[in-house]
């Protein structure tokens, strides 16, 4: 019922400073979630001016690179053209086409006649050509064929004639297996870059890569030839190859060796040449678009000069990188979509019609921005809301338990009062009742049983006096213990004289109990302490036991000495207590047995001076005790340290 008088006021107070800190909680969330609306706008907003200047920067540079790449046509043959604008980096390939529209590179024809005054080939109206061809095809005499080449090329005033002658002896004589004799031939071909056949390709490429077939690829010489024929596939001045005879001997090249080859243009030479036979293409208009082609995007300048070439990739990178350099919030960056792909974009701008339905967008790099910003300042608003509640439940506790230690020190007075009223009441009615009893005796006539009586009532008030005084003796103990103020003096006692005080004492309080008081000594027991505090010790815990105890009582005081302890202990055959009254033993004002407390005195402080008194000696006070059976105190000091002369 106490506790429940106490609890409520706390519940009360804590309420009081729960609620307006749940209230202040609340109005900040509200007001990070407004600000969170508002930031958003504002941010969405921005996002969206970002991305409509974005949208316009990069249709101009679109428009600049179309321009570049019109430039370099102009200015250079198709062939450097070509490779001037796909090394950029800028896109895949393209188409270089004349004003008619006719595709000049790539193309396998020459770029221009070689003899323009010839309409038909030179070998086909000379009789010994006639007459090699016959002897190496038909009837596979290859030495015979094979002087007859060696002789027209020498005597022939036609360049194209004289390298197909030597193309055939080398023919011949690698059937006749003269591979020696056919480098050599090979060696004085690779010796006229400028010459080409009919169709524009160079003899000097060719016999290099017959070169590069017939030698070890461990030589020097091997060595030589790759690195002369790489150079002349990766030179596109003067268009000294077509396109298809570059393309077949990179992969020519490649299938010889192991080595990883540099060729810079051998991806965009196989687009083109893939993408210069498809009708779509050849006649692609200003519009970007998708080809046949899987996963390749063409445009032509609106000149139609160029056909350039995308790759879904390349475009993608190249759009972005048309966006470079333009301010972006962090975490934000540019995203292309292509047509006919849903969005999950934080927001998208569509390109003008010539992008072919492409759009520029804005995405998270590292997750909702705004989401991020968001979390960061609830997390701060969070710890700052919790600190708030923390420290206000903190006050909150602290203010509750001051409050708390009030009420309890204000129980504790008024039970003290209550205590102090009821004990003092008995004897002193008591002892007013035998008082008034011998004055109104005093004029009675004088006889013997009256002087027996009246010796007997001076007795009884003797004794109600000496319990008057241990009570007040108590009470006096127990209020220099709450004050801190013990007022004990410390020096050597030997503990059997302190038993023997107690003794004494206890025999006075409760009259003849030699019969039930039985003490063990021991031969030293010397401690350090202050002996009216041990002796009240003693005397409290004898008093104890003989209250909480029945007739024939038997009690014994036991002193024994250790190592490092003296030990009182004092043995009952009384009530005793079960295990949740030995937790309660040392409380104030607790008191095992109500009935025995009114009928024989007490107002449970003796156990707990008995504490309070060992903790001021550095001791400690222990209880063992069984229901019906008796209880145990042991009171333990430790001994004394013995300073050495």
């Amino acid at each position: 019922m106490n506790n429940d008088r106490l609890a409520w006021p706390i519940v009360l107070l804590l309420l009081t400073v729960l609620v307006p800190s749940v209230g202040v909680v609340w109005m900040m969330r509200e007001a990070v979630r407004n600000e969170r609306l508002a930031s958003d706008q504002r941010l969405m907003e921005a996002y969206q001016m970002q991305l409509q200047t974005a949208v316009e920067t990069v249709q101009d540079r679109w428009a600049d690179q179309i321009r570049r790449s019109s430039e370099t046509v102009q200015q250079h043959a198709p062939a450097t053209a070509f490779a001037e604008i796909v090394l950029q980096g800028d896109l895949d390939a393209v188409l270089i086409r004349d004003g008619q529209g006719n595709i000049t590179y790539p193309n396998p024809t020459p770029s221009s006649p070689i003899r323009t005054n010839v309409t038909v080939r030179s070998e086909e109206t000379e009789p010994l050509w006639t007459r090699a061809q016959r002897l190496e095809f038909v009837d596979r005499k290859f030495a015979e064929a094979a002087e007859i080449y060696s002789q027209l090329s020498i005597e022939s005033s036609d360049a194209i004639l004289q390298g197909r002658c030597r193309q055939a002896q080398v023919r011949c004589l690698l059937e006749l297996d003269r591979d020696d004799l056919a480098i050599k031939v090979l060696q004085t071909q690779r010796k006229r870059p400028q010459l080409r056949d009919w169709e524009g390709r160079s003899f000097a490429a060719a016999a290099e890569m017959r070169l590069l077939e017939l030698m070890d690829e461990d030589s020097s010489q091997w060595q030589e030839v790759a690195t002369s024929l790489t150079l002349r596939l990766n030179d596109y001045r003067d268009d000294k190859l077509t396109s298809s005879q570059r393309l077949f001997l990179m992969n020519q090249f490649g299938h010889l060796t192991s080595e990883s080859m540099d060729w810079p243009t051998y991806a965009a030479e196989t687009l083109a040449n893939q993408a210069a036979l498809v009708e779509e293409i050849q006649h692609a208009s200003p519009r970007l678009q998708e080809t046949a082609i899987p996963d390749v995007w063409c445009r032509a300048t609106p000149d139609g000069r160029i056909v350039e070439l995308y790759r879904t990739a390349t475009l993608d990178r190249r759009l972005r990188e048309l966006a470079d350099g333009l301010p972006l919030p962090r975490g934000v960056t540019f995203v292309l979509t292509p047509p006919n792909k849903v969005s999950d974009n934080l927001m998208d701008a569509s390109l003008n019609s010539q992008f072919g339905g492409w759009r520029l967008g804005l995405a998270m790099t590292q997750g909702d921005l705004r989401n991020q910003i968001s979390q960061e300042r609830r997390a701060i608003h969070g710890w700052i809301a919790l600190l708030v509640v923390a420290v206000t439940c903190v006050l909150g506790w602290l203010l509750s338990d001051a409050l708390r230690r009030r009420l309890r020190l204000a129980k504790l007075k008024n039970d003290l009062v209550t205590t102090v009223s009821h004990e003092l009441k008995t004897p002193l009615a008591s002892i007013r009742l035998l008082v008034d009893t011998l004055l109104h005796d005093e004029h009675e006539p004088k006889s013997e049983t009256a002087t027996v009586q009246r010796r007997e009532y001076l007795q009884l008030i003797s004794l109600e006096n000496a319990r008057l005084t241990r009570m007040i003796d108590n009470f006096l103990t127990f209020s220099r213990i709450e004050r801190g103020k013990p007022g004990v003096e410390f020096q050597r006692v030997d503990m059997r004289d302190v038993v023997d005080q107690a003794a004494t004492i206890f025999r006075e309080h409760t009259g003849d109990v030699d019969d039930s008081l039985h003490i063990d000594r021991a031969q030293s027991a010397m401690v350090s302490g202050d002996s009216d505090s041990l002796v009240t010790a003693v005397v409290n815990l004898l008093e104890n036991a003989w209250k909480y105890s029945d007739a024939p009582r038997q009690i014994t005081v036991t002193t024994d000495v250790s190592d490092e302890r003296v030990t009182v202990a004092v043995r009952d055959n009384g009530i005793g207590m079960n295990a949740r009254a030995i937790s309660q033993a040392f409380d104030r004002f607790f008191q095992v047995d109500q009935h025995v407390s009114r009928t024989r005195g007490g107002c449970g402080l003796g156990l707990s001076i008995v504490r309070a008194i060992m903790l001021s000696h550095g001791g400690e006070v222990q209880v063992v005790s069984e229901p019906d059976v008796g209880s145990t105190f042991t009171l333990s000091l430790p001994k004394p340290v013995e300073v050495l002369p």
